[in-house]
């Protein structure tokens, strides 16, 4: 609990309740809210008629490719069906490419930008679970069966799909830097273990590190996905495939047992009183920024600042343990001991002042 003796109320500080906490500068990543390459081809009596049937057709496609990109499997029956107008109103613009006409003919690769809030509002009212939180990367070592890892080669270009980037779980093919060498020449790169995988993943700020093992013919595929906790292991086999198509799959699966954890039922909303240790100003200001970019806490009230300390109540949709993973991909520890919860950035420690 924060020590009264060092307690100075916001108020007495100008610091009002339910402040609104500024989202941090972060690193670029594809648009979560984004649908790209989505194929159109549409025929009609003349070539705007066309164009405008190969928009419409694409806008539901682009829908279900987002809406599976934030719902766990589970709920993919559920998918709300919007109706022309409504997908027009929810589309914010859209991008085309590799277009085609004729005369009556238009065919082309377009993205469609959709509107976050309206996205939010429609899966909210649905109450359907959902999570726009990435995790941590992943590294990916693509691994051609019989041959070793290969950054170079199809396999590896496979992984810089714009689709798959554009997913929960960002996924890191290796540099091949010096550092690398040694982790990625083992012969019996397969067999690695977590300690022996670790420094890899440090250096790319992953929280776990994926064998991605395919045949030369890409009919087969086995992953090998390792963290400090876990290794599982999953095979796929087709009869007819493409190293894309592989890497989708492997992709899928790894997302699908993010949003399982991670997705938040947004009709569940829960309070909590957490004691914020920092060691600057700087700090502090940092905490505040991070916890408003974190979409699961619709508010957070200061009701008490001291030298190094504050208390604050967090509202917040989900799980406890949601929150805790949500808080983690924006640096910040939620630690329960017993009920009570300590909030500070990740890597500090509460015993060092």
């Amino acid at each position: 609990m924060l020590r009264p003796f060092l307690l100075i109320f916001a108020a007495v500080l100008g610091v009002t309740a339910g402040v609104a906490f500024a989202a941090p500068a972060a690193p670029p990543l594809p648009d979560i809210f984004t649908a790209a390459a989505v194929k159109v081809d549409a025929t009609a009596e003349s070539a705007t008629a066309a164009r405008d049937q190969a928009m419409a057709e694409g806008r539901p496609v682009a829908w279900a490719r987002l809406y599976r990109r934030l719902v766990a499997a589970g709920n993919w029956s559920k998918q709300p069906q919007l109706d022309a107008n409504m997908l027009l109103r929810i589309v914010r613009s859209f991008e085309v490419s590799n277009e085609r006409r004729s005369t009556t003919r238009y065919l082309a690769d377009v993205t469609y930008h959709f509107n976050p809030a309206a996205v939010r509002a429609v899966l909210r009212q649905a109450g359907i679970p959902y999570t726009e939180t990435r995790s941590r990367p992943a590294v990916v070592i693509p691994v051609v069966a019989g041959k070793g890892a290969d950054l170079t080669g199809p396999w590896a270009i496979a992984w810089k799909d714009p689709v798959i980037q554009q997913g929960l779980v960002p996924f890191v093919v290796p540099a091949g830097v010096p550092e690398d060498e040694e982790i990625l020449s083992r012969p019996d790169l397969p067999a690695a273990d977590w300690a022996a995988l670790a420094p890899l993943a440090r250096r790319y700020n992953a929280a776990e590190v994926i064998l991605a093992i395919v045949s030369e013919d890409a009919k087969t595929v086995q992953m090998i996905e390792l963290s400090a906790t876990a290794r599982t292991a999953a095979s796929f086999a087709y009869a007819n495939s493409t190293f894309p198509a592989d890497a989708e799959a492997i992709a899928e699966r790894t997302a699908e047992t993010w949003k399982t954890r991670s997705a938040v039922n947004f009709g569940t909303r829960t309070r909590l009183t957490a004691d914020v240790t920092f060691d600057s100003i700087d700090d502090w200001a940092k905490i505040r920024a991070q916890l408003g970019a974190v979409k699961a806490v619709s508010d957070v009230d200061v009701t008490g600042l001291a030298l190094h300390e504050a208390e604050i109540e967090v509202t917040y949709f989900g799980r406890p343990e949601q929150l805790r993973d949500a808080l983690a991909q924006q640096n910040l520890s939620l630690v329960n001991a017993g009920g009570e919860f300590t909030l500070q950035l990740a890597g500090k420690s509460a015993n060092a002042r």
